[in-house]
């Protein structure tokens, strides 16, 4: 099955995500770099091997409408979707299409990181289903460095415990991701995303809500 890659924790402000995060878990967020183009900027806490949550937030050096609207009309950090490693995006592809899912094809993307490091990857993002941001995006860093293989000692602290995914139409959606090989929990409810993380101040919950 596929693993998941990182959490994307969506915030308006970086610094008080940082703050808030390291208030909740014991665990500081590492600065991970701006996203030129795109209006935003992160930073990374490690939970175990090749596995992280990205902290995104807007990013002031860059013009203010470049930033997804969303991000800056938030009240809170929130969890908003989440990346799957994939080595073979191509396969990936495939299989969407035969499911009847279009994608905008292979996007590929990069960031500076605070080293100067020019670090490299490529996304595809599924579209055309009814499930939003609980169906992941997936992702391969080819020869760049993994980011969860940047973070510091404090970040290495915690571990991603279990990802949770509701939905209204939940035996749709669980069938989707068992052909998509993306291994999660699936439930019925409103659309959302709730993650447990084992961290120095204990077992901590964070979602979209």
């Amino acid at each position: 099955m596929a693993r998941i890659d990182h959490l994307v924790w969506a915030a308006p402000n970086l610094e008080r995500a940082i703050e808030d995060l390291a208030e909740r878990t014991g665990a500081l967020a590492q600065p991970g770099g701006a996203h030129p183009g795109n209006g935003t900027r992160n930073a990374i806490l490690g939970l175990g091997t090749r596995t992280y949550l990205e902290v995104l937030a807007p990013d002031p050096a860059q013009a203010p409408l470049a930033a997804p609207a969303g991000l800056s009309a938030l009240k809170a950090p929130r969890l908003h979707t989440f990346a799957v490693a994939a080595e073979r995006l191509d396969r990936i592809a495939a299989q969407l299409e035969k499911a009847g899912l279009p994608h905008p094809g292979v996007i590929p993307m990069s960031r500076r990181l605070p080293s100067g490091r020019l670090v490299r990857w490529r996304l595809l993002t599924p579209a055309g289903h009814p499930y939003g941001q609980v169906v992941p995006f997936f992702i391969d860093w080819g020869d760049s460095p993994h980011p969860a293989d940047q973070t510091s000692e404090a970040g290495e602290a915690c571990r991603l415990e279990g990802l949770t995914v509701t939905h209204p139409e939940a035996w749709s959606l669980r069938a989707l991701l068992e052909r998509l090989e993306v291994e999660v929990e699936v439930e019925t409810g409103p659309p959302a995303l709730n993650a447990r993380l084992s961290t120095p101040r204990g077992e901590v919950a964070i979602g979209s809500a």
